[in-house]
């Protein structure tokens, strides 16, 4: 077992997890500031654990704001991008899953 802290001082992201399978990416995203749009070829996982963020899912032109609770899960190659409502932090895992 492997117990891992993060700091809400860094500049955009920090990866605290990273096998050949598995990413886990620590995300801050200052209020008003945005993720531009993009795509991973990963299954994702993205779990909000501070703050207010709105999450788009490009492809179907909708949007929802997200907070601590919610979990947003993208397929392989799913087109999104965030903007932050307030100071945010997320996690994002980043994951290739058997076939």
């Amino acid at each position: 077992m492997q117990f891992i802290n993060t700091t809400p001082d860094i500049d955009l992201a920090e990866n605290i997890v990273e096998t050949p399978r598995q990413t886990v990416t620590h995300l801050v995203i200052p209020a008003g500031e945005a993720v531009p749009k993009h795509h991973v070829p990963e299954d994702v996982v993205v779990v909000p654990i501070k703050g207010r963020v709105v999450f788009e899912d490009v492809s179907n032109e909708t949007a929802q704001t997200i907070v601590p609770g919610d979990i947003v899960k993208l397929a392989p190659n799913e087109w999104h991008a965030l903007e932050a409502i307030t100071d945010t932090e997320v996690m994002v895992i980043k994951s290739q899953l058997a076939d």
